[in-house]
């Protein structure tokens, strides 16, 4: 039996959810602009899916000195990836051109990063669109931001047919030139299970934030797998909900506009998600990485005039244990609404499959 710090330990990694020779021109390139910008552009170096739910990760090389990015242009399409995160790393998990990096946060070389401190710098999936930054912002990576290597990890659902390849990536959109405000994420999520054949179910998260600076949301990202519905993100200040964003997860997983311009995230104010699922299957789903289980993500991309080393910051609850009504008053009747929000197909292939020892909810418990 595994312990209950292990588990989250695993569900950490999985929530979110090198090659050393940067001179290789397919998975790296780098182009001037006529401004004080240029790009540089990640792509895998055609790499092959041997297994259903592959993770693959790929890296380069950054310039050793300061730079911030200023918008991130994707490659891909979910015909072929389920996902793609983008990671900062100080030195990466493996020297290999692309490596299989499906183990957990260590200093194996299947880690995404050599060290296992990763830093989430983007991430992508269901076809979405890019994302620049506003005036003045931009996210630090070289110099003393612990950036030394961007980490392309792409989630392939299926097994590739023989004779294919991929080479989905990114281009970065980067300036040496220091901005006013440095970007950073906020990342709410919880695990545990979604009982079978409910039409509502609430997987909750809640946290204090307790930074001695201020942040303000400018952007957010939902993510679930087939059984999301709708996913919303809040900030609290005495008893009062501020929406952050709402968003169906079967629209394309791109960073929204924050509902709310100008909000303030200052210390001792609560930070909210709730993930509303539904499911008709006739067994427990549970949290997990493969795409026929579930995820409940609430990104907050912010930006903060705070000039220290900016480090992730995570938010996760049991689904089980943890409900808003237990510890906040007043959660908005909203929470689970569609309504504002553009129409959308969700299909679910498992929905009539029969229980299963990997499907079953005493497999995390």
């Amino acid at each position: 039996m595994y312990s209950q710090y292990f588990k989250v330990k695993v569900l950490l990694f999985w929530m979110l959810v090198f090659c050393f020779d940067c001179t290789c021109n397919h998975a790296y390139a780098r182009e001037e602009s006529e401004d004080d910008t240029y790009t540089v552009t990640i792509r895998m170096p055609r790499a092959v899916s041997t297994k259903p739910d592959d993770l693959l990760c790929h890296a380069v090389q950054l310039k050793t000195q300061e730079a911030y990015i200023l918008r991130f242009e994707p490659h891909a399409t979910k015909s072929v990836a389920h996902h793609m995160m983008v990671y900062g790393c100080s030195m990466p998990g493996s020297d290999k051109p692309y490596w299989s990096c499906g183990e957990m946060d260590d200093h194996s070389n299947r880690s995404v990063c050599g060290d296992g401190e990763r830093q989430i710098v983007w991430a992508w999936a269901m076809d979405a669109t890019g994302r620049s930054f506003p005036k003045d912002v931009g996210f630090r990576v070289g110099g003393r931001s612990n950036i030394n290597y961007i980490v392309i990890q792409l989630h392939y659902a299926e097994q590739f047919q023989a004779g294919q390849t991929d080479d989905s990536g990114v281009t970065l959109h980067i300036t040496d030139k220091a901005q006013k405000y440095q970007a950073g994420y906020y990342v709410m999520y919880t695990y545990g299970f979604i009982p079978p054949m409910t039409d509502e179910f609430h997987l909750e998260c809640a946290c204090e934030f307790q930074n001695n600076y201020t942040i303000i949301p400018l952007a957010y990202r939902t993510h679930s797998h087939n059984l999301g519905v709708v996913t919303s993100g809040y900030r609290v200040r005495d008893g009062e909900w501020t929406e952050i964003g709402r968003m169906s997860p079967q629209l394309p997983q791109t960073f929204y506009d924050a509902t709310s311009d100008g909000v303030v995230v200052k210390k001792g104010d609560i930070l909210a998600s709730r993930c509303t699922m539904s499911s008709q299957r006739n067994f427990y789903t549970n949290i997990g990485p493969k795409h026929q289980d579930e995820m409940c993500n609430f990104y907050i991309m912010y930006y903060t005039d705070y000039k220290g080393t900016l480090q992730i910051e995570y938010c996760m609850r049991d689904a089980q244990s943890f409900h808003w009504t237990e510890y906040l008053t007043s959660p908005p009747g909203t929470a689970s609404s569609t309504v504002g929000i553009p129409s959308f197909t969700r299909e679910d292939p498992f929905a009539i499959q029969d229980n299963s020892s990997t499907n079953n909810r005493d497999t995390l418990m």
